[in-house]
């Protein structure tokens, strides 16, 4: 039995996804600094012709490559969330959540590209635009679980921000310090705060 031929649109999309796939690995490999597209193209098993039919600029090949990594992470929030129960530790599924986020392997991609950007408007305009277009998504959606759950909606960004923003600084300080027994310290103490301020806010 002769194998179905794949379409067009197939192809296409099977390409990009192996340019991602490759640009993803050079830049956990290399970081935006070492950065190359040859090393993309090479990793791909691609010619520069083909890659730049797909990407034609490096800026494109990245900021696809960033809204994709966004966007898998957002799945995998949502997910989460789905799957919640009404009886659930909403601080503690919180917490992994945003600790999943900014202390997974990938996080660290998203601050070197905007490091970089400081230098290139595009970039920063285009990497901004993807954070906005997932992480608002994801926190208006936990939002909306603490507010179905009795809190106001401004106790409910408090609270929020209190533990995305410990996970993000967590997460800057692993730029330069690995100390993971400090950093699950420091998770547990968050946890612990936070759980303190959700059943007062309840009250």
């Amino acid at each position: 039995m002769s194998q179905k031929r794949r379409t067009q649109a197939e192809r296409v999309s099977e390409t990009r996804a192996r340019l991602i796939a490759a640009a993803l690995a050079v830049l956990r490999e290399k970081g935006y600094a070492g950065f190359r597209v040859a090393d993309v193209t090479d990793a791909a098993g691609l010619s520069r012709g083909g890659q730049t039919h797909h990407f034609p600029t490096k800026l494109d090949l990245l900021l696809a490559t960033f809204a994709w990594l966004y966007q898998q992470i957002t799945e995998r929030s949502r997910a989460r969330l789905a799957q919640l129960k009404p009886d659930d530790d909403v601080i503690m599924q919180m917490l992994d959540d945003a600790a999943e986020f900014f202390l997974g392997e990938d996080f660290s991609i998203g601050l070197d590209l905007l490091a970089a950007a400081d230098r290139d408007p595009e970039l920063r305009e285009g990497i901004q635009r993807t954070a906005k277009e997932n992480r608002f998504v994801v926190e208006d959606m936990w939002v909306g679980i603490l507010m179905s759950r009795g809190l106001s909606r401004s106790d409910a960004e408090d609270l929020l921000w209190l533990i995305f923003n410990s996970m993000r600084g967590l997460a800057v300080r692993s730029l330069w310090q690995q100390d993971k027994e400090r950093f699950e310290h420091v998770k547990n103490m968050t946890l612990e705060i936070a759980r303190e301020q959700y059943a007062r806010m309840k009250r």
